[in-house]
């Protein structure tokens, strides 16, 4: 009866545990590990909607565009350093095009971060990284969805 018990109070506990939300600190690790791993799914799927949409009508103006001039399209995939054919590209989702847009995004190691900040203001909040470097990456979350979701980040402004 007490294996029971505690087989039951577990689970619970377990339970209970996967339903706590991630802090804003625990989202912008998570994006700095998709772009890590160079997981364009995962990356998408730390955005807020509003973000994912303008990521997709960017992606989608690109496709077009390369329907109608893919010369122009090919050179900027050339000088952008991203290792896709304008024909493949055709055929990419969001995610793929992601994931080789993150090929090409520098971070430090992550490993060598030595702080993390993150100010709350409402639903929104910023987490500052700081790397022994001197480098350093912002990032802005919102509450969305009943989680965290990324906003903006000066790495966003790099890769799009």
């Amino acid at each position: 009866m007490d294996l029971l018990r505690n087989l039951l109070t577990a689970a619970l506990i377990l339970s209970l545990s996967s339903i706590v939300p991630a802090t804003p600190v625990d989202t912008a690790w998570d994006l700095l590990y998709a772009v890590e791993s160079q997981d364009g799914q995962w990356f998408l799927d730390l955005m807020s909607e509003s973000l994912c949409v303008q990521i997709e009508t960017r992606i989608e103006q690109i496709k077009e565009l390369a329907e109608t001039d893919s010369g122009l399209i090919e050179e900027f995939l050339l000088s952008a350093g991203l290792s896709v054919s304008v024909y493949d590209l055709q055929w990419m989702t969001y995610s793929d095009i992601i994931s080789i847009v993150l090929e090409n995004t520098y971070l430090p190691p992550l490993c060598n971060i030595v702080s993390e900040e993150a100010s709350l203001n409402g639903r929104n909040a910023t987490v500052v990284f700081k790397w022994s470097s001197g480098y350093s990456l912002n990032l802005q979350v919102v509450w969305e969805e009943s989680t965290w979701k990324v906003t903006g980040s000066s790495i966003l402004e790099r890769v799009f």
